[in-house]
């Protein structure tokens, strides 16, 4: 992906078809890897059998053949089949399935999170929280965002801010240390407690009378209003390598203290940045703000409970409670998890634009609908972006342009001519070695979506809603079968998590 847009304000966001080209003919290594098994079994039968091997082994090297060629669900059938048997393995360990029990002793300094992540620590610095990932050697920071007003703006002036937007982009690709850069965008049910305490405070300033008729109709739309009233948040999640930046934490004397004066610095840059692009910080997240927005996706009947607090000290969830009191990943159902109040299905953002759509064209996602009741779809939306250094960028291009070279001369010795995606996937790499020659940066992406629900019932209504919305703004999500409570912790956690 290329921090760059087209010159047309009105049409400027075309994305490149996803590459299909694999190692050799469109295939990965799952499946190369199935198709040399099914070859040495024709080998080894021969060898030992003579011709009548191939009769022998037939049963074998036809299901490894065929499986070789198949998909499932959008994915190779070697590779879903090899996720499919890692979830069978957790569930024979019982490591499907967790419950948090607040009484049993557990190490100090650790979080009530799953796995490894239980080791990531949340350090404050001048009311900043700090996240610090012992296993990736990283630290994170996270902002809430706010453009006033995008959508309402016309094209021009949506297109220009999102050309300042990508110079911020494009400066992550430039500079050392940069791991991993996370956008966000929050749905989910809220309260309107601050339309009641407006209401509350003009009705006692203005000593109008609340047993009036017409007061009565107005708290009468404001109950009936409160089930549909949703928050939408940005947030920015900045990664950065302290392996990278191994030098600089040595010049800052080494140590916690050091990881906590680099991020504070980087959060500054990063701040005049976003300043300079006409985005606005609204506030960087403290550790109780981060535990908070977890604690929220894991059990969304919590949310009116943490929106409703109030005061510095209030506000927020203690980072003690950041995770879930249960998990479970249900045996049999492979696209979804099961948390203490929510059930979570997420996508994977396999397709993109690949017509030129407006600037702002994910709205129909943010602003998504249940089909039936016209309830707003509570969702987390993720893009994370890796920068890749200009190097590795065009020998990542040359290297995929001779698999294409290699594809189109197997392609010509069997006769077969190439396919207008084939010259799609030309085009693509082209004009990215064209916009790195030119200085623009280039990131490795990846699209997250995670949809929550009550229950498994109304999540699949959530999921159909999302659906459609997804299809409005030309994009299409592969549900992350098997994989779904890996694919929540990078979603619900605003640590700068990726999925591997």
């Amino acid at each position: 992906m290329s921090s760059t847009t087209a010159s047309d304000p009105h049409r400027p966001v075309r994305l490149p078809r996803r590459s299909r080209q694999g190692i050799v003919l469109g295939m990965d290594p799952w499946q190369l890897a199935f198709l040399a098994a099914a070859a040495a079994t024709v080998l080894i039968g021969v060898n030992r059998f003579g011709p009548l091997g191939l009769v022998y082994t037939a049963p074998l090297y036809l299901l490894l053949g065929g499986a070789s060629v198949a998909t499932w669900h959008g994915v190779s059938a070697p590779k879903m089949a090899g996720l499919w048997v890692m979830k069978q393995l957790r569930h024979v360990a019982g490591a499907t399935e967790q419950k948090f029990r607040p009484e049993a002793p557990r190490l100090e300094g650790t979080l009530n999170l799953p796995g490894v992540r239980a080791s990531i620590q949340l350090w404050e610095s001048g009311g900043m929280a700090c996240v610090y990932n012992p296993h990736d050697r990283t630290v994170s920071v996270t902002a809430e965002l706010e453009v006033q007003g995008f959508l309402m703006h016309d094209s021009p002036e949506r297109y220009d801010l999102a050309q300042q937007w990508s110079r911020v982009l494009a400066s992550f690709t430039q500079r050392p240390g940069v791991k991993r850069v996370t956008l966000q965008e929050r749905t989910l049910p809220t309260t309107i407690r601050p339309a009641r305490d407006h209401y509350d405070t003009v009705r006692t300033r203005q000593h109008l009378d609340g047993d009036s008729p017409v007061a009565a109709n107005y708290a009468a739309v404001m109950d009936r209003s409160e089930r549909f009233a949703v928050a939408h948040r940005n947030y920015l999640t900045f990664t950065l390598d302290l392996v990278a930046l191994g030098a600089q934490l040595k010049s800052l004397g080494g140590g916690r203290d050091a990881i906590i004066t680099l991020a504070t610095i980087e959060a500054g840059n990063l701040a005049d940045a976003l300043h300079a692009a006409r985005i606005r910080v609204r506030s960087w997240l403290n550790p109780r703000q981060v535990a908070a927005l977890a604690r929220v996706a894991f059990d969304p009947d919590f949310a009116a409970t943490v929106q409703n607090r109030t005061g510095a000290l209030q506000e927020g969830v203690d980072p003690a409670g950041i995770g879930p009191m249960y998990l479970e990943e249900p045996k049999g159902r492979n696209g979804v998890v099961l948390t203490d109040s929510g059930a979570h299905s997420t996508m994977w953002i396999h397709e993109w634009p690949r017509s030129d759509a407006p600037v702002g064209f994910v709205s129909p996602l943010v602003f998504a609908r249940h089909p039936g009741t016209g309830e707003a779809v509570s969702h987390i939306f993720s893009i994370v972006l890796t920068p890749v250094p200009v190097n590795r960028a065009l020998k990542r291009i040359r290297d995929e342009k001779k698999v294409w070279r290699g594809n189109e001369h197997l392609r010509a010795k069997r006769g077969a001519d190439g396919s207008a995606a084939d010259a799609a996937d030309w085009d693509a790499l082209e004009k990215q070695e064209q916009e790195i020659v030119e200085g623009h940066g280039e990131f490795r992406y990846g699209g997250y979506l995670t949809i929550t629900a009550p229950t498994e019932e109304q999540l699949d209504a959530a999921i159909a809603g999302a659906r459609n919305a997804l299809s409005r703004a030309g994009m299409e999500g592969q549900i992350l079968y098997c994989q779904q409570a890996e694919a929540l912790m990078v979603n619900a956690l605003p640590v700068g998590l990726g999925m591997r």
